[in-house]
């Protein structure tokens, strides 16, 4: 099935969510409010293996206001080691042991990517039309990696294990976004004598921070025996945008992206819900900078740049003669945009043992290159009515195997969830590839 198919197949289908139906707790919820299928609180990330989802939570009942801080940060890989992300990330040293580790683990090739999601929101609950507003601002980070096993190794290792032999550097994709979201969106439920629908829709304003896409194409480099010469074959796009917002308002790369969520609730037997995320586009039309070529190089002696801080001025420092340059990509300050990796998800939920415990199976597709079906497993066992402990399982993606904890609390006013959807590579970061931590605080009233 083609990415264009399943998100087809994604729209037209509907995804199952699920909360329990229980008993008037302590914070005097109804009858007739927990027959709408939600949690006592209404509060719990009850279907999602993260905080993602503006559509998650519902306002407690009674309460028509809401704030929340919510930190988000997951990363997942096939082969790397969490350790080195973060080394990259804080520029530490990466160790040659966690080096071989991902060399030895990696088969066809290096698959990466992490993404952080961190802000403030409001909702606000309109008694009048029975429909929910929200506003919110996030600041988000992404960055995905894929390649073959020979760029990890040569990037890593240099070219000295590749002697006499050819590295093949095709098909490499590096991106990077850092941009701010400022976004609306409204919910409303519709209430039916056997069932429940939702719908929600949510519009965003992005205001580009950084921006850097790295492609290539058909590209290979030989190393001739005792390092006598290189031969490069190279077809390469890069795009950059890293002058991004100098200030809060400046725009100097911007775009839009949309959110979509529907949902069917039969009593208090099942849910079903769809959900779509970051369908949007980015442009960058002030000061971007691009570097396109495809050729063929045969050189002996040049002293490439360091690779780890590659960036718009790393062509431009190269200590090469005029003949020399004209080999390298051309350089060009084109307008460029692009297209927002979408999110589509869909998830099963259904409550068990009295409701005591929610079972959650779903399936999530992110629109990233060479990205399989993201399958999970969620349980949700309330400890009380305003206290929950859940336990997740999921496998696909560009990760192996992920196992997942998180404790949710609420009280009158008040309520966290702390969780993470890869328990493994967070608690032995320097053996397992991928983490994830998240983090939610809010007040109702």
């Amino acid at each position: 099935m083609n990415k264009l198919s399943f998100l087809v197949t994604v729209l037209l289908g509907i995804s199952i969510q699920l909360s329990a139906q229980l008993k008037q707790d302590s914070l005097n919820v109804d009858t007739a409010v927990t027959l709408l299928l939600l949690p006592p609180s209404g509060l719990y990330n009850y279907t999602s293996v993260s905080l993602n989802n503006p559509f998650n939570e519902q306002l407690r009942p009674g309460a028509t206001n809401r704030f929340l801080v919510d930190f988000d940060y997951y990363a997942n890989s096939n082969s790397v080691p969490t350790s080195i992300a973060y080394a990259m990330l804080f520029k530490n040293e990466v160790k040659n042991e966690w080096k071989d580790r991902a060399a030895k683990r990696m088969q066809k090739g290096l698959k990466f990517e992490d993404f952080m999601n961190t802000g403030l929101t409001y909702k606000h609950y309109f008694k009048k039309w029975d429909g929910t507003l929200m506003v919110d601002y996030h600041h988000r980070q992404m960055r995905i990696i894929r390649g073959s096993k020979d760029a990890f190794e040569l990037l890593f290792y240099g070219n000295a294990r590749f002697e006499d032999k050819t590295a093949d550097l095709s098909n490499i994709t590096f991106v990077n976004h850092i941009y701010n979201q400022v976004a609306v969106a409204i919910e409303k439920k519709v209430i039916y004598p056997k069932y429940q629908m939702e719908y929600g829709v949510r519009g965003a304003f992005l205001q580009a921070i950084n921006d850097q896409e790295i492609r290539t194409g058909n590209t290979t480099i030989y190393t001739a025996p005792d390092g006598e010469y290189i031969d490069l074959k190279y077809d390469l796009t890069f795009n950059t945008g890293r002058e991004g917002a100098t200030n809060f308002l400046q725009v100097n790369g911007a775009g839009a992206s949309g959110d979509f969520h529907l949902a069917v609730l039969n009593n208090d037997k099942w849910r079903i819900a769809a959900d779509l995320f970051d369908v949007g586009y980015m442009h960058f039309r002030k000061t971007p900078v691009n570097y396109t070529g495809a050729k063929s190089i045969h050189f002996q002696g040049i002293v490439l740049p360091n690779l780890l801080n590659f960036s718009a001025q790393t062509f431009d420092t190269l200590k090469i003669e005029d003949t020399l340059r004209s080999y390298l990509p051309g350089k060009s300050t084109n307008q460029y945009g692009v297209f927002m990796p979408f999110t589509a998800q869909v998830v099963f939920s259904k409550p068990l043992l009295s409701n005591r415990l929610v079972l959650n199976v779903g399936l999530m597709y992110r629109y990233l290159p060479q990205y399989y079906v993201y399958g999970f497993a969620k349980i949700n066992y309330f400890i009380k009515p305003d206290m929950v402990f859940s336990a997740s399982a999921g496998a696909g993606g560009y990760s192996l195997f992920n196992l997942g904890a998180e404790f949710s609390k609420s009280w009158k006013y008040f309520d966290f969830t702390v969780g993470s959807s890869n328990l493994i590579g967070l608690m032995a970061p320097t053996h397992f590839p991928g983490a994830s931590v998240y983090l939610r605080l809010g007040t109702s009233f």
